[in-house]
């Protein structure tokens, strides 16, 4: 487990296979990609698995010949703490030590604290966690280096405010996180539930993350007594909340609300008390549909791991296969052939043969041979726009001590136009 800055080197090479490629003097040179995720922190529960799907995909890229006439790809894994300050301190080093390409961060601030360097280096970077709407307008749409494979939470807010009313909501309180993530989400919770008639926001709370200590915060929401919580937060944060509701005494009985960030294990455990958090309901989008990819991913990790995948692992793994595919189209490493390549291997085109995961051997193929390619990715379509950002279905869910995480609902994006 990386931490404090310093770089553990995961190196995934098989057997190296030297042909030729674009500069023949670095055909045995390995591909160097930094994987920036939360290994500790707040999001220290998710990390791992994140680093593990990440590395199953470097490891069937590998497997089907490398890039670039058998160039290896080889991951740097680091540890961002879940700290805005430490991701671009270990995006620095990523980068002096030769990466192309980034994968991360998880957490919204990081990703913009990352962004600003990887866009000054011209240097590729695609997320697949970090949902802040605020990460659509960061760089500009014509010279764009910051792709996600996780949709913005724009879409989210929105689907959490239905849920809100569809659960009978009339008095809602807002707690979130005051950070990238936190703050426009609960901003577009605020603005869809304005509309809406039957519904009064009563309380808003930010929180600064990663205490033990949330008395104060769970207090003031209960002042205002609402019968449901909007909770906008990550797993160990989310608990802690949940801890310090029930340490109330006499809480207030209510629906509590919860988004993506809190879908994860590490959720209840945080809670001390499972029972905490039984009945929780919340709004995710869909990142392990039941599709072919998808289910040729999960099978292929389980293998690979011994465990299931966990939540975004097919989003790391997309966004790790997309940015390998991307160098192939574009034949270099140079940062901005890569980038406009991402926009070829993963936009949708009647006339370009799909490729899903699993499929690398067949992909770099096909690539290697001057055609083109449309992966359709573990997690979904993932179709760039213009913004580097792409479209998803959402879940209800609902958690129970006896089986967990449990989806009740699907909700289109589509749907909520109508």
């Amino acid at each position: 487990m990386a931490s404090g800055g310093k770089l553990a080197a995961l190196s995934l090479a098989l057997a190296m296979v030297s042909c030729g490629d674009e500069q023949g003097s670095v055909r045995d040179e390995p591909i160097i990609i930094g994987v920036i995720v939360s290994l500790s922190g707040a999001l220290g529960s998710v990390g791992d698995h994140l680093a593990k799907s990440a590395q199953l995909a470097a490891r069937e890229i590998n497997a089907a010949g490398g890039l670039l006439g058998g160039r290896q790809i080889e991951l740097i894994v680091v540890d961002d703490r879940t700290q805005p300050d430490q991701a671009a301190r270990v995006a620095e080093e990523l980068l002096a030590q030769g990466a192309v390409g980034i994968i991360g961060s998880l957490s919204s601030s990081a990703t913009e604290e990352v962004q600003a360097i990887t866009a000054a280096a011209q240097v590729p970077q695609i997320s697949c966690c970090s949902t802040s709407q605020n990460l659509t307008s960061i760089q500009p749409a014509d010279d764009r280096y910051l792709f996600r494979t996780a949709p913005s939470d724009t879409v989210q807010a929105r689907v959490l405010a239905r849920l809100a009313v569809d659960s009978a909501c009339a008095r809602v309180a807002i707690l979130h996180i005051n950070d990238a993530y936190g703050e426009p989400f609960a901003e577009g919770i605020t603005q869809s539930l304005t509309s809406e008639p039957t519904v009064d926001v009563v309380e808003v709370v930010p929180f600064v993350g990663g205490r033990s200590n949330y008395d104060a915060e769970v207090e003031a929401v209960a002042s205002a007594n609402p019968d449901c919580v909007a909770l906008v937060a990550f797993p160990d944060d989310g608990g802690e909340i949940l801890r310090a509701w029930n340490n109330l005494g006499s809480p207030p009985p209510v629906t509590w609300i919860g988004t993506d960030g809190l879908k994860d294990p590490g959720f209840p455990t945080a809670a001390g008390d499972a029972s905490f958090v039984d009945g929780v309901i919340g709004t995710a989008p869909i990142v392990a549909p039941d599709t072919r990819s998808a289910n040729a991913f999960a099978a292929s990790y389980e293998v690979t791991f011994g465990e299931e995948p966990g939540i975004f692992g097919g989003n790391q793994y997309d966004a790790t296969i997309l940015l390998a595919l991307a160098i192939q189209k574009a034949g270099t490493t140079e940062g901005s052939a890569v980038r406009d390549a991402l926009y070829e291997v993963a936009n949708l085109d009647d006339s370009e043969p799909t490729v899903f995961s699993g499929q690398m051997p067949r992909a770099l193929g096909v690539l290697e041979e001057g055609g083109d390619v449309d992966y359709e990715g573990a997690s979904g379509s993932v179709n760039f726009d213009p913004s580097g950002d792409v479209t998803t279905d959402y879940e209800i869910w609902t958690y129970d001590t006896v089986d967990g995480f449990t989806r009740i609902d699907v909700i289109s994006a589509m749907d909520l136009d109508r």
